[in-house]
C-alpha cells in the first residue's frame, strides 16, 4: 500500500530535506562511547513521477522510485509552477561533500562553524528548479585521516564525527595528522529540477 506523505515546505526545503535523509541522521546522537560518525555523504540522484498537479495550491503529488507518495508545495520563491504537468519527472541531485580548502591551525584555536548558502533558480518561462550551494568552513580537530581512500575525519563544534572527501589532488594530506586542528572548507550542492518524461 503506497505511503502518502505531505510535506507544505518550497521546493528548495524539500530537496535539502530529501538530501538529509538519504544522507542519514542530521545529527549524530552520543552514545556512552563517544559521539557516532556520520558517514561520508556520497552523491545520489533520485527521481520521482509528477501523478497530481494542484495550481491554485502550487503543489504536486509526486510518486518515489518505491511507489511512495510525496506531496510538494512551492513557497513563493518557485518559479514556474505552472507549467508543471502530470508526468513530469521530478529529480532531485545532492552532490558528495567535498574539501574544498585545507589548513593546519594552531592547537588552541576553538572549533568553530560557519556556513553560507548561494541559491539559484531556473529561468522564467521554463519548468521550476532550484540549486542550493552551502559552504561550510569549520575549525575542527582531525580524528583520522585516510591518505588511500582521500577522506578526511574531524570532530566538529558539536562533538559531531564528520567524514567528507578530499578530491582536490592539489590538497596534501601528508601533512594532516590525527590530533591536529585545522580550518576546513567544506562544499555541497543540492538540486532539484522538473522535466517533462520526453526531455533528453
Amino acid at each position: 500500500m503506497n505511503q502518502r506523505a505531505s510535506h507544505p515546505l518550497s521546493l528548495l526545503c524539500a530537496a535539502a530535506c530529501l538530501a538529509f535523509a538519504m544522507a542519514g541522521p542530521a545529527h549524530a546522537q552520543k552514545s556512552a562511547t563517544g559521539p557516532a560518525p556520520i558517514g561520508v555523504a556520497e552523491e545520489a540522484v533520485v527521481s520521482g513521477k509528477v501523478v497530481e498537479v494542484d495550481p491554485d495550491a502550487k503543489g504536486v503529488l509526486v510518486q518515489g522510485p518505491r511507489g511512495n507518495l510525496i506531496a510538494l508545495m512551492a513557497g513563493d520563491e518557485a518559479k514556474n509552477m505552472g507549467n508543471v504537468k502530470k508526468g513530469d519527472i521530478v529529480t532531485l541531485t545532492r552532490g558528495a561533500a567535498v574539501v574544498a580548502a585545507l589548513e593546519p591551525v594552531g592547537s588552541k584555536d576553538t572549533a568553530l562553524m560557519e556556513q553560507v548558502e548561494r541559491v539559484s533558480r531556473a529561468a522564467e518561462g521554463g519548468k521550476p528548479g532550484v540549486m542550493r550551494e552551502v559552504t561550510t568552513t569549520v575549525t575542527a580537530e582531525i580524528t583520522n585521516v585516510d591518505a588511500k581512500k582521500r577522506t578526511l575525519t574531524f570532530r566538529g563544534p558539536r562533538e559531531t564525527l564528520r567524514t567528507v572527501k578530499v578530491n582536490d589532488p592539489a590538497i596534501d594530506l601528508a601533512g594532516i595528522k590525527k590530533g591536529q586542528m585545522a580550518k576546513i572548507v567544506v562544499k555541497e550542492v543540492v538540486s532539484i529540477t522538473v522535466k517533462s518524461p520526453t526531455a533528453g
